[in-house]
């Protein structure tokens, strides 16, 4: 969400991004040549932060001489929380919000009541302009977002979800629509207030759409929910939008669909089919999208599941791939908008087994021609389409296959009796299998643990000196080192499938 923050907010974020992901503390010099801002920019920032922020020492820290700030350090801080509470004061959100619902904004009483300059207004409108046509969307004269429906709904979806987890409309509306839901669906309870927050907001973004006689028609869906009208979901979802006045039958089966849809992409809840059924759903007849689903299905099979025949994963699979090409065809925005990013480096790092990974997925695509192939993946960069379907084969690998992961072998050795052995017990109790501790010094020993130097080391492996287990500040270091290489150890994983 920082392409929605006001300058002054995106300003003090980074700052404060900076100074958390560093991990020590820094001077107002450095934080802002890292920042490339004036230090007087960033002393003012630090002043406000440590005034503003309901957090403790440990969590933000300044330290002064003489009035003049020394150093300022922070760990764990909710950035994404801090984030969100600036989005809600910035005049981007302010527009978008007002948008969504009047369904149009009037210039001047809007700029009258928010206390915003005219040219304000002007800078900022241009700014969400851009995004939308990011988003295969418009704004028009009268500052309606013009485009599909389907399109329309995704982007006030992931904007209001990603800008605040707390609920930013009427109250009363929330309340009824979850006394409804809570009693109507028997696995409410089940979900995670995340979820039941994203079931409520679709359930609202629709009610208020269609308010503005702005309706999701999509007839394949229509039709395909239309045949499974005797299923809860479709019951329940039908009874909702039937009961709210002012709706043709049409119209209640296209907000249904719709608003099924949406719950299908956002994983919030659907009835298991098996394949069969599945595949009699999303059929080549339904569906132009499933002949090239299908190749796309066998050759993730065949690339990263050594060609099982196993008919559970290959209907993950199947679900997986379909509900990708769904999504592109109906109404897919990238989701890299409403990020909070100020440290891409360490947000998208991937190591050598995830890279080999995506290689392969670049290699099917090209292969297979699909990105070129149809009208779905138009206006949508490459990069994008083989980041999400890596998130897709990434998931699935972790819940279908196992990992081979090689230890960190340590040799301890200590001139102290009894010493050695306790060690070893406090390792094992610290990372159990992750660590193996030998008792011969050979080649492939990783870390040696000793009192005194070994003058007739075997290998090149660091010698970390620990002269007894009580000593925490030798100990903590030894953990530390451990850590280090268990970091390492795990860039080298492999992943089988496991037997069934």
């Amino acid at each position: 969400m920082r392409l929605f923050l006001d300058e002054i907010y995106d300003r003090r974020l980074k700052v404060l991004s900076y100074i958390n992901n560093s991990g020590q503390p820094k001077s107002v010099k450095e934080i802002a040549t890292a920042t490339d801002f004036a230090n007087r920019t960033v002393s003012m920032i630090v002043r406000q932060f440590e005034q503003e922020l309901d957090v403790s020492e440990k969590e933000f820290k300044v330290h002064y001489v003489n009035r003049t700030i020394k150093s300022v350090s922070a760990s764990n801080l909710d950035l994404n929380g801090i984030g969100r509470d600036y989005l809600v004061q910035s005049t981007m959100y302010k527009i978008v919000k007002h948008i969504f619902l009047s369904d149009k904004l009037d210039v001047t009483k809007f700029c009258e009541a928010k206390f915003i300059s005219a040219a304000t207004f002007s800078r900022q409108r241009k700014k969400i302009k851009d995004i939308l046509k990011k988003c295969g969307l418009g704004l028009s004269r009268e500052n309606r977002i013009i485009g599909d429906e389907f399109k329309i709904r995704n982007f006030f979806f992931l904007f209001f979800f990603n800008s605040s987890n707390m609920w930013e409309f009427s109250k009363q509306e929330q309340t009824q629509i979850i006394n409804y839901f809570s009693q109507q669906f028997d696995w409410w309870e089940e979900l995670d207030s995340v979820k039941q927050l994203k079931m409520t907001l679709l359930v609202y973004i629709s009610l208020v759409r269609s308010r503005q006689k702005n309706f999701a028609e999509d007839k394949t869906l229509m039709n395909l929910t239309k045949k499974r009208m005797n299923t809860l979901n479709v019951k329940i979802l039908y009874g909702y939008f039937s009961s709210v006045k002012n709706k043709t039958i049409g119209q209640v089966w296209a907000e249904t669909s719709a608003t099924l849809y949406f719950f299908y992409k956002e994983n919030i809840h659907y009835e298991p089919l098996e394949l069969e059924k599945y595949e009699d759903y999303f059929s080549k007849e339904h569906f132009p999208f499933v002949k090239q689903s299908e190749k796309l299905s066998n050759r993730i099979v065949e690339t990263f599941f050594d060609e099982t025949s196993n008919q559970e994963l290959y209907l993950n699979i199947r679900k997986e791939i379909d509900l990708f090409y769904l999504n592109f065809d109906i109404c897919f925005i990238d989701h890299k908008i409403f990020y909070y990013i100020y440290d891409e480096d360490n947000f998208y790092h991937i190591d050598k087994l995830e890279a080999e990974m995506k290689e392969k997925l670049l290699l099917i695509l090209n292969q297979l021609n699909i990105y070129e192939e149809g009208r779905i993946f138009t206006g949508v960069e490459k990069e994008t389409v083989v980041d999400y379907l890596y998130l897709i084969v990434y998931t699935l690998q972790i819940k279908f296959k196992s990992v081979d992961y090689t230890p960190v072998k340590v040799f301890i050795q200590n001139t102290k009796l009894f010493v050695s052995n306790i060690l070893a017990k406090k390792l094992k109790l610290f990372f159990g299998d992750r660590i193996e501790c030998v008792e011969i010094l050979t080649s492939d020993v990783d870390i040696i643990v000793t009192d005194v130097h070994m003058p007739t080391q075997k290998n090149h492996a660091e010698q970390i000196y620990v002269a007894t287990f009580s000593d925490l500040s030798d100990t903590s270091f030894l953990i530390e080192q451990i850590q280090n290489k268990l970091i390492e150890k795990y860039a080298q994983r492999k992943m089988h499938l496991q037997k069934t």
